[in-house]
């Protein structure tokens, strides 16, 4: 589902993200852990293209992910990411954050989007 080939990122001369090679197949959960400052969150800001990579590549279904556009914004319709304690609303449960994406974004109901979260 998701392949990534030799991905690496800088922030000036520091080296965040090294040659990163990952397979993730359809229906896999994936953790990514590490210690503050690992590079975690820019390598889930990558995939995503919130942020760019230096280089390398990355692979949706087989299809190179799209950089900007209509395409990225499709494939962001249908990719969530859920960072550590980051724009969360507080007053909901893990559950209820999860769940209202599909829900604003997708149109889905609240059964889907809780069976699918679930």
């Amino acid at each position: 589902m998701i392949q990534v080939k030799g991905l690496n990122k800088w922030f000036g001369d520091h080296h965040v993200l090294r040659d990163i090679d990952l397979d993730v197949a359809r229906g896999e959960v994936v953790v990514v852990v590490g210690p503050s400052g690992s590079g975690k969150s820019t390598l889930c800001r990558c995939l995503n293209r919130l942020e760019p990579a230096g280089s390398g590549d990355i692979l949706v279904d087989g299809v190179p992910a799209p950089v900007e556009g209509r395409e990225l914004a499709r494939l962001r319709a249908d990719v969530g990411m859920v960072f550590q304690s980051f724009n969360l609303f507080q007053h909901k449960t893990v559950l209820e954050n999860i769940v209202l994406a599909p829900m604003k974004v997708r149109g889905d109901s609240r059964a889907e989007a809780e069976a699918s979260a679930r």
